[in-house]
């Protein structure tokens, strides 16, 4: 039997978008596709028109917290009205406890058509940027071990898990607050939800290995021989693993574009970098000579005078229209220095770590940087450079053994 098509539309745009859009229906008269998905279903279920004005409205309002906030909810919350409306075949109003808890089903084990293979855009822009098509590669979720030739199974993490679990709750909260459900019965279903047990024992901090690393920076470095562009890559590279930062405090934000003047030095020589990162909260990151060693190769590939200078207000990532760029674009160009890197390891016979390395994500270069250092340098320092806001943390996430270390080292104990 052929797989099902994919019938479902995305219904709302990134936070730079969505925050200049009007509210209600007239949000969508610049995206005819899900214009007239929403139109069908009004139809036949007209609850369907209160549920999108709801979210809309909580959308609206965590709009203003952040965009990863944004983004995190957006998502969560455009899954959980899709499945109402088309695998329920009713408005978020009319489910019961019952349905709610199908839903958490279908959220770990979701059809082979609702997964992609990639992040993509939800729309494509015209040149007028009056009309949005919906790219047709867009899924509502993405499958890390996917390709283009083999589809696997979408299988959230634990925090992926509870993220769900903590967004639809808030929303029904939200729905509550404006009479437009009765109750919100999240609470109850996550004591009881299967999905929820945590393995404590097991859990590790997700990085690169040594190997994994160095093929990640010498086979994007060997590249750039051939693609100069990829010098960009090999600075993001290089900030978020020497740095510790996360991707978010080197993308383009509406309250934050980082910029030159931000690789500042202070009276006594030393260079520090100033993040806008968690909580709203700016912090200064002292800067290694090493990572300055890439901070003046990216800034001659950009034909840029050295060292920065006080009030250099050019974004420390340029993109082709002049501003920084953004997380999701950011993310991209990483992944394409792990896929360098990934087939050079099979090449060379590292099949192993190289497969490990296909579920990489930005954020262990953020991990990676940080369990390496964490054993040279004092917790204080660790801390403040990673924007814990207690050393606490540090101590908890990094100074922990190894896995592999630990069954290596367990081996030869006598009973």
């Amino acid at each position: 039997m052929p797989e099902p098509s994919f019938t479902a539309r995305p219904l709302f745009d990134t936070h730079r978008v969505f925050i200049k859009l009007p509210m209600g229906l007239g949000m969508l008269e610049q995206y005819p596709a899900s214009l007239q998905f929403l139109n069908k279903l009004i139809e036949t279920m007209p609850g369907v028109k209160d549920d999108f004005i709801g979210a809309q409205r909580f959308l609206k309002s965590y709009s203003r917290k952040s965009e990863k906030t944004f983004t995190s909810f957006r998502n969560e919350v455009e899954r959980f009205l899709l499945w109402s409306w088309t695998v329920a075949e009713r408005p978020v109003s009319n489910l019961k406890r019952s349905d709610i808890e199908n839903y958490f089903d279908f959220l770990h084990s979701p059809p082979l058509h609702w997964i992609g293979t990639a992040t993509v855009k939800r729309f494509i822009y015209d040149n007028n940027l009056d009309r949005h098509d919906i790219n047709p590669d867009w899924r509502p979720f993405v499958s890390r071990e996917s390709s283009a030739d083999e589809k696997k199974a979408y299988k959230p993490s634990h925090s992926g898990s509870a993220l769900a679990y903590s967004a639809i709750s808030v929303f029904y909260d939200h729905m509550v607050q404006e009479d437009m459900i009765l109750g919100n019965p999240i609470p109850g279903i996550r004591k009881a939800s299967p999905y929820l047990i945590k393995d404590a024992q097991m859990k590790q901090v997700k990085r690169l290995s040594a190997l994994q690393w160095d093929y990640v920076l010498e086979t994007t470095c060997a590249a750039a021989v051939e693609q100069p562009e990829l010098e960009r890559t090999i600075f993001i590279i290089a900030c978020l693993k020497s740095l510790y930062l996360r991707i978010s405090e080197l993308s383009d934000r509406s309250q934050w574009t980082p910029v030159w003047e931000h690789v500042w030095r202070d009276h006594e020589g030393n260079w520090w970098f100033k993040a806008f990162g968690k909580g709203r909260k700016i912090r200064d990151i002292s800067i290694s000579e090493a990572m300055w060693t890439y901070i003046q190769r990216y800034r001659q590939y950009r034909n840029m005078p050295e060292p920065p200078a006080p009030g250099d207000k050019e974004p420390l990532l340029n993109s082709r229209n002049g501003g920084g760029l953004t997380s999701r674009q950011i993310s991209r160009l990483v992944q394409d220095a792990f896929d360098i890197a990934y087939a050079k390891m099979v090449s060379d016979g590292f099949k192993n770590d190289a497969k490990e390395l296909r579920h990489a994500t930005t954020h262990w270069l953020r991990h990676t940087g940080a369990s390496q250092d964490i054993a040279t340098r004092p917790l204080k320092h660790m801390a403040d450079d990673l924007g814990h806001a207690s050393m606490g943390t540090t101590d908890r996430v990094y100074i922990q053994s190894d896995m592999k270390e630990r069954a290596a080292t367990g081996k030869n104990r006598q009973v």
